[in-house]
């Protein structure tokens, strides 16, 4: 009976100084780390920023570890102490959509992750230069098949929920489009008014400049989520209303820490990020500019993070696609 008091006393007194710890939340800066370099996932982060560090009292120091699609700093993130000091920003493809592309990834996208709420939610397009032919989805996929193998459309990079969008459109729609990855959105512009590619798959708020410019065209909207309908420009097909049974992969920015957070550091986190994204100033903003500002709770994003990986698991297998190294 001594030996069991013994450890329930120890169990006690630990949980007593983590829930202290967790209390007093934060007393020094939070190493916020992107698996990205600048230019991307830190735009909205650093948005939020002002309000979440006047919530919580302390800095969020951005860390950026970029490489291998976001592996790396995914692996620092599931390697660190699970103290609140060390959390994550990151799309959802190193989360949901590359491990359902790799053989392996040095972390387990579900088990070795404490997610704490998505922050936005991408509204994505297919875009061509003004001189390819088609002018909506229908007519891409009628043209594609009376022209087999001379389309192309341009990704972000191999293992991106863009290049499984690419690959399922072809097996849905039986096209043999080419999937030509870039390194980033920024060679996919110039490759496409120069025609080395048709088309290019790339986020409204990225592409909305161009389309208001006359220097793009819109082909098609991606996603059917329905609080983006109100950003979709006029008469522009929705590719799932051509190809019933298409869905987009997963596109949305979320934060996070390593297994393991208190639960009161996670709730405290969450409060101030959710605070923080209700600012009229910034939901207008990233209408504007073509991002949904979403937050939800812990669990809810959890239960997000389990359905889109085994959908992404799903159309992996069902587009034959090959597994990356």
């Amino acid at each position: 009976m001594k030996y069991f008091a013994s450890i329930l006393a120890a169990l006690a007194a630990a949980f007593g100084c983590a829930l202290a710890a967790a209390q007093g939340y934060p007393t020094k800066p939070v190493q916020v780390v992107i698996p990205y370099p600048p230019g991307g996932v830190d735009i909205s982060i650093r948005l939020l920023m002002p309000a979440i560090e006047q919530e919580l009292g302390m800095p969020w120091v951005i860390d950026y570890k970029p490489g291998a699609s976001g592996l790396i700093g995914m692996e620092y993130v599931a390697r660190a102490q699970p103290d609140g000091y060390t959390l994550l920003a990151t799309s959802s493809n190193p989360w949901v959509v590359l491990p359902a592309m790799r053989a392996k990834t040095p972390y387990d996208p579900v088990k070795d992750f404490t997610p704490i709420t998505n922050t936005t939610e991408g509204v994505n397009v297919i875009v061509a230069a003004t001189a390819f032919p088609p002018n909506s989805f229908r007519e891409m996929l009628d043209y594609a098949k009376r022209n087999p193998g001379k389309l192309s459309w341009a990704t972000s990079g191999l293992g991106s929920f863009w290049h499984l969008d690419s690959e399922n459109m072809n097996r849905l729609a039986g096209t043999d489009v080419l999937h030509v990855p870039f390194q980033g959105f920024g060679p996919m512009i110039p490759a496409m008014y120069s025609g080395q590619v048709s088309m290019g798959l790339l986020t409204l708020q990225i592409a909305q400049p161009l389309l208001n410019a006359g220097k793009l065209k819109n082909i098609a909207i991606l996603n059917a989520n329905g609080k983006a309908k109100s950003m979709y420009p006029p008469g522009i097909q929705i590719v799932s209303d051509v190809l019933p049974g298409f869905q987009s992969g997963a596109s949305w920015n979320g934060v996070g820490g390593p297994a393991g957070v208190p639960r009161a550091i996670v709730m405290r986190t969450n409060a101030a990020v959710i605070k923080a994204l209700r600012q009229k100033e910034l939901q207008e903003r990233f209408t504007r500019e073509g991002v949904l500002g979403s937050g939800n709770t812990p669990e809810e994003f959890a239960a997000r993070i389990v359905s889109d990986l085994a959908n992404s698991r799903e159309i992996v297998k069902a587009a034959k696609i090959a597994l990356l190294e």
